[in-house]
């Protein structure tokens, strides 16, 4: 019956896309954006774009267009206030910034570790081990919203408005053929994305850290202009090309950068808290502990929260550590 279900879900999601094709057929003029249909850039790597670009925060701001900002500045403009970063609600922040307290704690251990006897350095990482075993409860209070977690929704989760009319947006001036392979793309990109969301609430129901990075990512508020911030040089290149990344390729591009320094993270601390686990078993009189390699993943752990960090208006992160830390001094 399910996979029935799931059958008829799709039949349905493509019966729409036809009778948006119709429409678009009747009601859209040709345009001079691209004939190409780009509906491939959620799964691509689009990291680069974020060399490029600066995302603007506030839609209330007067901003240049990017054509404009290409051509008559020579240097970037950014928004005052949070520094033309994308932001969110500061309880959106506040398990992050629990997870960022205690990796901060543990670094600091760290960073003195190789200098100590050997006597020392048994007491210290047995202080590592303690905090690595026993992570603070990082949700206090904080509404998780309800991910997708149920295999049909792979086939219903839809993806945002804005990734909608970049679609419409693109498909302005094929021909009705073009617009056909065009949209069957886009359902397929649809059906791939509800198949993320899925995984994805998977994931996130083992591993509360994974979810408080998550946690702020989904309420993030993005501007609907961006400006670039390459060099004069490249931004008339990329006008005359036409190769200027669109909102959504560029949100794309804030978003798969933490989502990477999430992963680093993620990796640097499983790992450190297996090798401090395995430091802490030696028995120094029978071998030698090194701790070398508890030095380098505690660091790389502590890097990658940093640069996940870093993205976030520095206000916003020192608002945050205040009131985390005011809740636990009481």
């Amino acid at each position: 019956m399910r996979n029935i279900a799931a059958v008829l879900s799709l039949a349905t999601l493509l019966l729409l896309q036809t009778v948006l094709l119709v429409v678009d057929s009747l009601t859209v003029l040709p345009t001079a954006h691209r004939e190409q249909e780009c509906t491939h850039h959620l799964l691509s790597n689009r990291r680069t774009f974020i060399a490029n670009t600066l995302l603007t925060t506030s839609a209330a701001l007067l901003q240049p267009s990017p054509t404009f900002a290409a051509e008559e500045e020579d240097e970037p403009t950014t928004n005052t206030g949070r520094n033309g970063k994308p932001f969110a609600p500061l309880d959106a922040l506040l398990p992050a910034t629990r997870l960022k307290l205690w990796v901060g704690k543990i670094y600091m251990l760290s960073k003195d570790l190789s200098n100590q006897n050997d006597r020392q350095q048994q007491i210290m990482l047995q202080q590592m081990n303690n905090q690595l075993s026993n992570p603070p409860k990082l949700f206090q209070g904080e509404t998780i919203p309800k991910r997708t977690n149920t295999p049909t929704a792979q086939l219903t989760t839809s993806i945002s408005s804005a990734n909608k009319d970049q679609y419409q947006m693109n498909r302005n001036g094929l021909n009705v053929g073009d617009k056909v392979i065009a949209m069957w793309n886009q359902a397929d990109v649809e059906r791939q994305w509800g198949m993320l969301q899925y995984a994805e609430s998977k994931r996130e129901e083992g591993n509360e850290m994974r979810a408080a990075f998550n946690f702020y990512a989904r309420q993030l508020s993005f501007a609907d202009e961006y400006v670039l911030t390459a060099p004069k040089d490249k931004r008339k290149e990329m006008i005359r090309n036409d190769a200027l990344p669109s909102i959504t390729a560029v949100i794309a591009s804030d978003l798969d950068r933490r989502d990477l320094y999430r992963n680093q993270f993620l990796t640097a601390i499983d790992d450190a808290v297996a090798e401090v686990a395995y430091q802490v078993r030696l028995k120094p009189e029978e071998e030698v502990v090194d701790v070398t390699d508890v030095v380098n993943l505690v660091n790389e752990a502590h890097e990658a929260c940093e640069n996940w960090f870093s993205l976030i208006p520095s206000q916003d992160v020192e608002e945050a550590v205040a009131a985390v830390m005011l809740k636990d001094a009481k």
